[in-house]
């Protein structure tokens, strides 16, 4: 089985890199998230950073994550994991890609390519890393697993249309607003992935932050030109962003908060999330801000799902 393979690999590894870029840094927070939560410290590296600054030491094991597995600095990098002796372990939509073909082990996540955006490709990265950490303790197939997917998949479909209704009858979508993102643990990964659909869908700035940081200077800029998305924690957290949630709304920001369970007394605009093992809660979590950054996008006259700039496929490292 490729996921006993990898996580024999990456149990025989002294240290554990995870190398991504773009929206697959984005999903890598999320899976060094979950390797922690099973005890297994990883190091998140941009994948640029990795190929030209980061030193690999021996009993190193590398997890690329790369959608279309030809991405520049990822082809660049597998010379320079072999000459290290470290084990290859690749996330990849792409079978026949060079990341593939130069891999100890390639884990496909086999879904259909996104036009140009990541979107499906972004959550099956996280699933699929996800499930390797699991596999690391020997958890990834329990029954009780798949079946609390199935079943939150299932109320995940028939809540988007609600959650399509909570956004176009708000106004917090306002292209004329700056917005921030703000998230702990594992949700950072949805966070950031939110940022980088508001630049590449609707083209628009936006910022991301854990939510921790973001009280530590940033809450200066809060004024009612101001949206902010986040992430509820609903365990040791819970208290401490429902606080932040209500200043925030105090002094004029526009608020949307999702999260499973949102308290009662939560003020803004609440999208709440079906229960789901928490290490699965980046592959959901992220669909309204999907939703919103088209939306925004639609309201900009921005094409949501094509390039001004940017590759497909990022080939060749300088310039724009």
């Amino acid at each position: 089985m490729p996921f006993q393979t990898a996580a024999s690999l990456l149990r025989e590894a002294k240290y554990i890199y995870i190398s991504a870029i773009g929206a697959s840094w984005n999903a890598g927070i999320a899976i060094q998230a979950a390797f922690n939560n099973v005890g297994v410290p990883c190091f998140l590296c941009d994948a640029s950073e990795f190929l030209h600054f980061t030193h690999i030491p021996p009993e190193s094991a590398v997890i690329f994550l790369s959608r279309s597995g030809r991405s520049i600095e990822i082809v660049n990098a597998l010379p320079k994991c072999r000459l290290a002796n470290a084990s290859i372990i690749s996330i990849t939509n792409s079978g026949d890609s060079i990341l593939a073909a130069g891999s100890d082990i390639c884990l496909l996540t086999q879904v259909d390519f996104d036009h140009s955006i990541s979107v499906s490709t972004y959550t099956s990265l996280i699933l699929t890393g996800q499930l390797l950490a699991l596999q690391m303790k020997e958890l990834v197939w329990t029954e009780e697993v798949y079946i609390s997917l199935r079943k939150s998949f299932l109320t995940i479909r028939d809540s988007i249309p609600s959650w399509i209704e909570i956004i176009n009858s708000s106004t917090w979508l306002d292209e004329n607003k700056h917005t921030y993102f703000i998230a702990r643990g594992m949700n950072i990964a949805s966070a950031h992935e939110s940022m980088l659909l508001w630049e590449e869908g609707a083209k628009q700035p936006a910022a991301a932050l854990t939510t921790g940081s973001f009280r530590h200077g940033p809450q200066e800029i809060v004024n009612d030109s101001i949206n902010i998305a986040i992430w509820m924690e609903d365990t040791v957290a819970q208290d401490f962003d429902r606080q932040l949630v209500n200043d925030l709304k105090d002094n004029g920001v526009g608020m949307l908060s999702i999260g499973f369970d949102l308290p009662e007394s939560l003020r803004g605009i609440k999208i709440s999330m079906p229960p789901v093992p928490k290490v699965f809660n980046p592959v959901i979590n992220i669909i309204p801000m999907q939703i919103a950054s088209e939306k925004l996008a639609l309201m900009k006259n921005e094409d949501p799902d094509n390039f001004k700039f940017c590759d497909f496929v990022v080939e060749k490292e300088g310039g724009l």
